[in-house]
């Protein structure tokens, strides 16, 4: 099998680098270099002995070139040294993409020969040659590496003549060197000459060969006495599918090409993929076949694309011959006749892959005809209710209909889907995704085959309305299970209002006979329950029978209906009656994206009388992926809690959960793993991400007096807005008002565009939400009155004058939006082709003007990582794309936005989480009153939830109360003590949040005392701290007693993880001065600070707080190494090379706390030029970890992103978590490389340069 770097010369000194050519021309003049040959002398050999030690010589004189900066020595023999010379008979020259214009030239390919005899030995090109009777032969191989699309080529420049003396004098000129390298780098990429750029005789060069678009070099070997081995060295180290070498047999002196491919240098691979088949309007009894066919390879082939249908009795079968580039693709479309009615397999296939459709005729010239003929589209829908929406649609006709059903809300396209439908057959369709239940309104529904249509509104009478409700769901039923005749069966739901607003309704819930269907017992419910708005709720509703009397085993089943939801189920009753395995719940997290893992759940209740085991199954997509056994008694249940993979494309899958006797379904949400959708004139938006807009260029404009001497180009007015849907509010952000009152087509505007002088402030940046849909619109005006104006443009080598529209017509626009004139903006995706191309007249810029690179020769767009290309078509309303391929049509480029995602937006979604703000109790009561307890939490967590509270007093519960609360936001809860049941004296009292370690606690005062008596009123402190922090409990002292007088206070605790564990004093303080009776004072003690986990109290000699719980933990926060870096689209390892298209806007570094308690933390990125080490980017950001106790959880992480705005370039990054902050110790590092390609507009930059000049001169001399 072939192998990269296969040839042997792999120990050459030559890196590899991140662009496909490396030309490296040693030109060595100085430098005294004598290699020692050994003890051996000329004259004690014969010829062919003199030979192969001339062999030896150049071996080492090869060495030596490639050690140029070394002082050495080389002793020429006696015998040898007349007979060794240096010719500079033969040349190469190194061509890119085979164009003259991106050439080195011919250039001097000198030769150090050694000739006696008709026998010669000769050092060229890096390579030692030999020539023998047969031919030329290789001994060693030329100074040439080709690995994986990446060629090196380092040929000695070597002057000088005849050798005389006894040794060779080597110099490297730095000079020389350098002045040699840049002649060279010139002469392949700009259209400057060697010889021009040696001599500095152009003084601004422009590219001719854009470095990023550098397909294949070819080396070509002239008039060298070695041309034959040159040849053979090319064709039996390398494979001829990437290498080739012309001509075909080549004689000493010919010239030889060698040509290599470069860059992406994958196989060829001719995909095939979207047949569609539609019969021939004006000739029935043909079908016209239509497919994409797309080369995901690298190389370039050509093949013949086959479309066919093997009908028995009708064969038809015609080839398409196409040449794609890799990356590139093309339509193929025939019309293949049809003979017989019968089921037609269509195929269009390439060398690689096929793809079909099978189509059916109830008649050879038979037509689909496919008609709307049934619908259950609802008529109203709550605020973010996605309800089912299911259409019918029926061909009617007497061939398969292969058609595109569009769903459309307001005369706006909301979503198509591609059916496949056979004469007389139907398809059902759900549109319930697509409603438009995200914002309250009335909606105008439409449903369009390619054959009908049906309206809503037209067809029954009334539109779409989307309001606030509530909405009662079930959660889950436990029905009975076990039952003996006489027993009593008890149901019991939970219903949980998913709807916005608070409801109030009845929830029944009844018993029936499964064979008679007669109610045995049934009860409403009324549950009035809050929505999401204010915290979902949930309340249970249960019937209860009388006494079931039977004398076999009997069925009932149970239903429970609310108005929005209905579940039903079975059970058994009657004497060792079989096992029943009822599903009462079964769930799936949605959505996933495509071939990751998610979560079903699946709740399992045996109703039945006896045990039984059966096998619990979860399948989908044909597949089991779950099946386990499970035993159950009478009563119980079980639920499995499981994760599977999803298929590997996006849509929506039936999951079936069953048992031997139940079955029940949901369904899996499988959404794109793309961050964008496109949506006719929108893009929505996937995850949350920060992204921007760039005006690249805007050319509404036309030519005043052609034929005249003054010329002058007029400018329509142009304004653009950001649209912004984020689901429940649209807003329009109108773009860059300040300048020229937000004209972005005027000459203003394209000297800001094309001119590096002035500042471009044409771009903007935000942040969008998951479900967002975002597009940029556009408003043309007509003029009715222009000014010229300086400046004049130059377009073409041409100046050109100006005149901007100063009398704006408001009435006369063109709108392009989501509702106007859809078609005249398309937006498009890499590898995309365009409407129209090169079709801009000789004063406008056309689409390579300004797009760049990220358009090739053909008319491609080859947009980097999370781009996409809005383009605008502004002078023909209604404009559709398939127009534009002539002069005076659509042109689409009036206006062209660059939309770019610069970063993945990540944060960790954390729950609700709640903190005591204040516990207040009174020190003391009377033995009449009980005392109120009035605890008010804050929940500082990010998401709504219920909190529970719970109060005891001396020992015993008081209660337990919740509330339901926002982020942000406080509630206040109260609880009674029962203080006027105790006699005289001190009560200890708690309030804590369960669920956590967070709890108040303090005493209370009951009737009087003559003596002094300093209560422990309170004591408030932490729960949890970083063992680099410090803590402390706030402690109130009151003097509930008859005298006055003073005290200490202190705060004892133990470590509950020692072996021992004993309380000691942690802090004290003096009650320095005389405490009042009714007088309350505060006094502040240090907690413990070393790691462990803490009971505590406070205490004075006459009263003592009850315990509480401390934690003192350690974060350990490191920069995760898996998918850590995130940069536009995508997330990379650390680890890797992260290489991109385009430049890079911001960077987000994810660390993990893998410690035990939550903190902050500094996180400093460093990025660096690697070429000369200079820093691109310095940059620091303050990230939370985490927050209180996290033992016991998975490492928490946190994402620090940084605007790093990197051009194209090759860097090195450094991350740097310190503890703390950048003043204390460096925690965690990591390091790598970015390497970003260039696709901007300007050319690529000498950061990404695919050839690098790397060269030394070589002079030989006595």
């Amino acid at each position: 099998m072939f192998e990269w770097g296969s040839r042997g010369a792999g120990d050459r000194g030559v890196s590899h680098v991140l662009g496909v050519v490396l030309l490296a021309s040693a030109v060595i003049i100085g430098a005294v270099l004598i290699v020692q040959v050994g003890q051996q002398t000329i004259g004690d050999i014969n010829d062919d002995a003199n030979v192969e030690l001339a062999e030896e010589v150049l071996l080492s004189v090869d060495q030596s070139f490639q050690r140029s900066d070394t002082n050495e020595s080389v002793k020429i023999p006696d015998r040898v040294r007349s007979d060794v010379a240096v010719s500079d008979d033969a040349a190469y020259n190194l061509t890119l993409n085979g164009r003259s214009a991106c050439s080195t030239g011919n250039r001097s390919l000198q030769t150090i020969r050694y000739q006696e005899n008709g026998q010669q030995v000769g050092y060229q090109g890096g390579g030692v040659w030999r020539m023998t009777e047969s031919g030329a032969t290789m001994s060693s191989p030329p100074a040439v590496n080709y690995d994986n699309g990446a060629l090196s080529v380092s040929f000695a420049n070597i002057s000088g003549q005849q050798i005389e003396g006894s040794s060779v004098a080597i110099q490297s000129n730095a000079t020389a060197k350098r002045s040699h390298e840049a002649a060279l780098q010139m002469a392949l990429f700009t259209d400057a000459s060697y010889e021009d750029a040696r001599t500095g005789s152009i003084s601004s060069p422009s590219y001719e060969c854009t470095p990023s678009q550098v397909a294949n070099a070819t080396l070509t070997i002239e008039n060298s006495s070695y041309s034959r081995a040159w040849a053979d060295w090319a064709r039996s180290t390398y494979d001829d599918q990437y290498v080739t070498v012309a001509p075909a047999s080549v004689k000493p002196g010919e010239t030889v090409h060698i040509r290599f491919a470069l860059g992406d240098v994958t196989n060829p691979k001719f995909k095939v993929e979207d047949v569609t088949v539609k019969p021939v309007p004006s000739d029935p009894g043909k079908a016209d076949v239509t497919a994409t066919v797309r080369n995901t390879g690298g190389l370039e082939d050509t093949q013949d694309i086959t479309l066919k249908h093997n009908q028995s009795g009708s064969p038809s079968e015609v080839d398409e011959t196409v040449t794609l580039a890799g990356g590139e693709s093309t339509t193929v479309s025939r019309s293949l006749s049809v003979s017989t009615a019968k089921p037609h397999n269509f195929t269009v296939e390439s060398k690689q892959d096929e793809d079909y459709k099978i189509i059916k005729y109830a008649s050879p010239h038979g037509t689909p005809s496919l008609d709307v003929t049934g619908n259950s589209i609802p008529a109203t829908a709550r605020l973010n209710q996605v309800p089912a929406a299911p259409v019918t649609v029926t061909n009617t006709g007497q061939m398969t209909a292969d058609q595109e059903v569009a769903f459309r809300v307001n005369g706006t396209v909301r979503a198509t889907r591609s059916v496949l439908v056979d004469p007389g057959e139907s398809r059902t369709i759900d549109f319930g995704p697509s409603l438009p239940t995200s914002e309250n309104g009335t909606y105008d529904l439409e449903v369009e085959t390619g054959d009908d249509l049906y309206s809503q509104h037209t067809d029954d009478g009334h539109y779409f309305i989307v309001g606030d409700a509530g909405v009662f769901e079930i959660s889950s039923v436990s029905p009975p299970g076990g039952l003996q005749s006489g027993d009593t069966a008890t149901v019991e739901a939970t219903v949980e209002n998913t709807g916005d607003i608070r409801k109030s309704t009845d929830v029944e819930v009844r018993i029936e006979n499964a064979t008679s269907g007669s109610v045995v017992a049934s009860q409403n419910t009324t549950l009035t329950l809050n929505g999401t708005r204010r915290g979902t709720e949930s309340g249970t509703a249960s019937v209860t029978s009388s006494p079931i009397t039977v004398g076999s085993p009997q069925h009932y089943t149970y239903v429970v209906d609310t108005p929005d939801d209905t579940q039903t189920g079975s059970f058994v009753v009657g004497s060792s009656p079989p096992p029943l395995f009822e599903i009462t719940a079964a769930d799936v997290q949605n959505p996933v994206t495509p071939n990751n893992q998610t979560t079903v759940e699946f709740t399992v209740a045996n109703t039945g009388g006896t045990e039984g085991k059966q096998t619990l199954r979860v399948e989908y997509n044909g597949t089991t992926h779950i099946a386990e056994d499970e035993r159950l008694a009478p009563g119980k249940s079980v639920t499995l809690n499981r994760t599977v993979t999803a298929p590997g494309k996006p849509g929506k899958y039936l999951l079936t959960f069953s048992t031997a006797n139940r079955s029940r379904q949901a369904t899996l949400y499988v959404q794109p793993d793309s961050l964008l959708e496109g949506n006719g004139s929108t893009v929505t938006i996937q995850q949350s991400v920060n992204a921007s807009v760039a005006l690249k260029g805007a050319d509404l404009e036309g030519l005043a007096n052609p034929r005249f001497s003054s010329p002058y180009i007029f400018h329509a007015p142009v304004q653009m807005s950001l649209y912004v849907d984020n689901g429940s509010s649209q807003r329009s952000i109108g773009l860059w008002r300040g300048y020229e009152n937000g004209d972005i087509n005027g000459p203003y505007a394209e000297k800001r565009l094309v001119s590096d002088a002035y500042e471009n402030p044409y771009s903007y940046s935000d942040s969008f939400e998951p479900g967002t849909e975002v597009s940029v619109f556009a408003t043309a005006y007509d003029c009715d009155g222009y000014t010229r104006t300086d400046p004049s443009i130059k377009l073409a080598d041409e100046n050109y004058a100006t005149a901007y529209c100063s009398d704006w017509d408001r009435y006369d626009t063109t709108t392009v939006s989501q509702t106007q004139n859809q078609r005249n903006l398309v937006i498009l995706n890499d590898g995309d082709e365009l409407p129209s191309f090169k079709q801009a007249a000789e004063y406008q810029r056309n689409i390579q003007d300004v797009l760049g690179s990220r358009v090739n020769d053909t008319g491609y767009l080859q947009l980097g990582d999370g781009e996409r290309a809005f383009l605008y078509e502004l002078s023909k309303k209604n404009a559709y794309p398939s127009n534009a391929s002539e002069p005076d049509d659509p042109d689409y480029n009036d206006a062209v936005v660059l939309f770019t995602v610069n970063a993945i937006e990540k944060d960790v979604q954390t729950g609700p989480e709640y903190e005591f703000i204040d516990v207040n109790v009174p020190s003391k009561v009377d033995q009449t009153t009980d005392a109120t307890l009035t605890a008010e939490v804050i929940n500082v967590g990010g998401k709504s939830g219920e909190v529970t509270l719970k109060s005891s007093f001396d020992g015993n519960s008081t209660g337990t109360k919740s509330a339901t609360i926002e982020p942000g936001e406080t509630e206040t809860v109260t609880f009674t003590l029962p203080t006027s049941s105790k006699t005289p004296g001190e009560y200890p009292y708690t309030a804590s949040i369960a669920g956590s370690q967070k709890k108040a606690s303090g005493n209370v005062r009951v009737g009087d005392t003559s003596e002094k008596f300093m209560q422990v009123d309170s004591v408030r402190g932490q729960s949890v701290i970083d063992s680099g922090d410090t803590a402390t409990a706030t402690v109130n002292i009151t003097n509930v007693g008859g005298q006055a007088g003073t005290g200490n206070v202190s705060l004892r605790a133990k470590n509950n993880d020692d072996a021992s564990p004993s309380f000691t004093t942690i802090d004290s303080e003096k009650i320095s001065t005389i405490l009042l009776p009714g007088e309350t004072r505060q006094f502040t003690l240090d907690l413990p600070s070393s790691r462990g986990n803490y009971t505590y109290y406070a205490e004075t000699s006459n009263s003592t707080s009850p315990e509480q719980s401390f934690f003192v933990g350690e974060s350990n926060v490191v920069v995760n190494e898996t998918q850590s870096v995130n940069i536009g689209a995508e997330t990379y390892n650390t680890s890797e090379l992260i290489e991109r298209r385009g430049h890079a806007q911001r960077m987000t570094v994810e660390v993990r706390n893998n410690g035990t308690v939550g903190d902050e933390r500094e996180v400093n990125l460093t990025i660096k030029n690697k070429s000369d080490g200079s820093t691109a980017f310095v940059g620091s950001k303050m990230v939370t970890v985490g927050s209180g106790d996290l033992t016991n959880t998975d490492p928490f992480p946190a994402w620090a992103g940084y605007d790093v705005d990197l051009d194209p370039g090759y860097y090195t990054y450094e991350v740097t978590v310190y503890d703390e902050t950048a003043s204390g110790t460096v925690a965690d590092t990591a390091t790598g490389e970015i390497y970003l390609k260039n696709v901007d507009e300007t050319g690529a930059t000498g950061n990404d340069s695919p050839v690098t000049v790397d060269s030394d001169t070589v002079t030989l001399g006595s």
